[in-house]
C-alpha cells in the first residue's frame, strides 16, 4: 500500500508521539474570569518552556472570561491589586496551585479552582472569593484528573 508524502509524514509524526508516550490533552485549558466590578489588566509569567497564554497586559473586561487551550502549563497570572496565582497543569492531569489567603487588604480577591471529571486526590479551591478564604495550596501536587484551571477575580465586600 502506497501513502502520499503528506500522509506518510503525518503517520510518522503520530507514531513518534505515541512512542514518546505523549497523551491527547485536547480539552485542557486555563480560564480567567473577571467578577471584580471593573476591567482588569492581566499579567502573565510562564515558566518551564510554557507558552504565553495571552499578551502581557491583556485587558479582561468586567463580567467576561477568556479560556486558553493548553496541553501543560506552568507559571503565574496576576492582576493589579490582587495576589498572584501560581499553578501547574500537567499533560496527564496532575496539578499544583497556590495563591495567598491573606487577601484582607487586597483591592481585588482571587481564587484558583481545578476542574475535571472526576477530580482525583486533594483538589480544593485556593484563595478567596468575595467574603471567604480557602486553602493556600495543594502540597506536593496531589491533585489529579484536572482538565481546567480556573482563576476568578472578585470584588471585595
Amino acid at each position: 500500500m502506497a501513502f502520499s508524502k503528506p500522509l506518510a509524514l503525518f503517520l510518522l509524526a503520530a507514531a513518534a508521539m505515541c512512542a514518546a508516550g505523549q497523551q491527547d490533552c485536547s480539552g485542557h485549558k486555563v480560564t480567567v474570569q473577571n467578577l471584580c466590578g471593573h476591567d482588569l489588566n492581566l499579567g502573565i509569567a510562564p515558566v518551564a518552556d510554557s507558552k504565553l497564554l495571552f499578551s502581557n497586559g491583556m485587558l479582561l473586561p468586567h463580567g467576561n472570561h477568556q479560556s486558553f487551550g493548553v496541553c501543560a502549563w506552568t507559571g503565574s497570572v496576576s492582576a493589579q491589586g490582587a495576589p498572584v496565582a501560581k499553578f501547574h497543569l500537567g499533560h496527564d492531569g496532575g496539578a499544583y496551585y497556590e495563591v495567598s489567603t491573606d487577601q484582607a487588604n487586597a483591592a481585588v480577591r482571587v481564587s484558583v479552582t481545578p476542574h475535571g471529571n472526576p477530580l482525583l486526590g486533594h483538589c480544593p479551591t485556593a484563595g478567596c472569593n468575595e467574603d471567604k478564604c480557602f486553602e493556600h495550596s495543594v502540597a506536593g501536587g496531589n491533585c489529579h484528573g484536572v482538565t481546567e484551571m480556573k482563576i476568578v477575580y472578585y470584588r471585595k465586600h
